[in-house]
């Protein structure tokens, strides 16, 4: 399995049978990790490409009343992220949430 970058302290996924499989953080590379959180409330947007998302997304915002692509995907992600990485996960969450007073 490749090694992460800036001192392979971190197991990045591996494709395994045309899935991905989540590598482990083995420990947070604590500088890294401040530039993160940073980030995120500097730019806490993310994009991507996905034809088939962007159709299926784009059908249900015009057949549903009041459906948010935004809040879809962010529910989503957010969920496979936590399934993926559950203590990186839950240190954001609570790093997030004391550096915004508590709203999140």
């Amino acid at each position: 399995m490749p090694q992460g970058t800036k001192g392979g302290n971190v197991d990045v996924n591996e494709r395994v049978g045309g899935r991905m499989r989540s590598g482990r953080v083995e420990r947070v590379d604590e500088k890294l990790f401040r530039e993160a959180v940073r980030r995120a409330f500097s730019q806490p947007r993310l994009a991507f490409y996905s034809p088939v998302a962007s159709c299926v997304l784009n059908y249900w915002k015009s057949a549903v009343p009041r459906f948010s692509i935004s809040e879809f995907l962010a529910k989503v992600v957010e969920r496979e992220i936590a399934r993926a990485w559950p203590r990186l996960y839950e240190r954001a969450e609570r790093e997030l949430r004391k550096k915004s007073g508590g709203r999140r």
